[in-house]
């Protein structure tokens, strides 16, 4: 069995295990009411742990040091800043993908909002920032992308980050968890190290813990209690509730975001340059698309894995607009 099959399988593995296990909680939940008032941070924990041990079981299998998944090589502290700024050169772009799939559906968003609501400050920067930087990049850049880039680096840098918004099973995450992991990936060519993609990943998870924290404060401020209390949209996207003249603004605000996305990715090219030429690895991202064994990535059970991830997320969508 090739690399790239063992690597297919493990994502459907860990797909099959999620939903298994997201469904028969669920379940089980409606019997056990204390199970659905765990504390938000202990459910956090048992997802994260879904991604983390099918990961972790298949390098035991395989008889592979975790170490040799995970490109380790301790970055400076230039490259650290230069990524942070890359990053939120990024951002742009991502608030306009999440935009444009909240015309669709809203569920993702509203969940993570609803998630972060009268939380812990520390504790959601470890549980929501921190954590999740660590076992998703671990499982996408380190295992599955460290697969397939012994075959092809492209085709390997977006098949890794398609994966990686198929693992978030909503459209709302799916579209800039798509373009955030073919840019982590790329960060990771960059440095020769999976530290700078974690830190990449944690600025933008911390970004969204602060902000909702800052939203909060804002909300109470104002006298208008906790933003879960606010008036949510029930059914689709935002679009589906919105007058004309709402429409049209709310286009015209991704218009402008994406204006600004095109020239704030631009700035981010330039500031990747920068990153690549301080690691003394330009030379070798200007060539890395060459070569490979171009062995076929696309398997089975890969296929099967994103069916799934999709039909989950079309059942999601279904479920919302009910």
């Amino acid at each position: 069995m090739s690399n790239n099959k063992s690597a297919n399988r493990l994502f459907l593995g860990t797909i099959l295990v999620y939903i298994g296990f997201s469904l028969g909680f669920g379940m089980l939940s409606a019997w056990v009411p204390l199970l659905g008032k765990m504390p938000v941070y202990v459910n956090i924990l048992l997802s994260q742990s879904l991604i983390f041990l099918p990961g972790f079981f298949y390098c035991r299998h395989k008889g592979i040091a975790i170490r040799d998944f995970i490109p380790y090589r301790r970055i400076n502290f230039a490259t650290a800043v230069l990524v942070v700024i890359c990053t939120y050169l990024m951002y742009p772009l991502i608030i306009v993908l999440n935009a444009i799939s909240m015309l669709f559906t809203n569920s993702g968003t509203a969940a993570v909002m609803d998630m972060m609501q009268g939380q812990s400050f520390p504790l959601s920067m470890l549980f929501i920032a921190l954590l999740p930087a660590c076992v998703e990049e671990f499982m996408f850049r380190g295992v599955l992308f460290h697969t397939y880039r012994r075959s092809r680096m492209l085709p390997a840098i977006f098949l890794s980050a398609f994966l990686f918004g198929c693992m978030h099973m909503n459209l709302n995450q799916f579209m800039y968890a798509f373009a955030l992991g073919v840019y982590l990936a790329f960060l990771v060519e960059a440095t020769g190290s999976i530290l700078s993609s974690m830190l990449a990943h944690f600025t933008l998870n911390a970004t969204s813990v602060a902000m909702s924290f800052l939203l909060s404060l804002l909300y109470q401020a104002a006298g208008m209690g906790q933003a879960s209390q606010l008036p949510q949209v029930q059914r689709g996207g935002y679009a589906s509730v919105m007058e004309g003249s709402e429409l049209f603004m709310f286009l015209m605000g991704i218009v402008v975001w994406a204006a600004i996305a095109i020239g704030a990715t631009c700035g981010a090219l330039g500031v990747y340059y920068a990153i690549c030429r301080i690691n003394g690895r330009w030379e070798y991202v200007r060539h890395m698309f060459r070569g490979g064994a171009r062995e076929r990535m696309v398997t089975a059970p890969l296929a099967v894995g994103i069916i799934i991830a999709f039909a989950f997320m079309g059942l999601s969508i279904w479920m919302e607009m009910m």
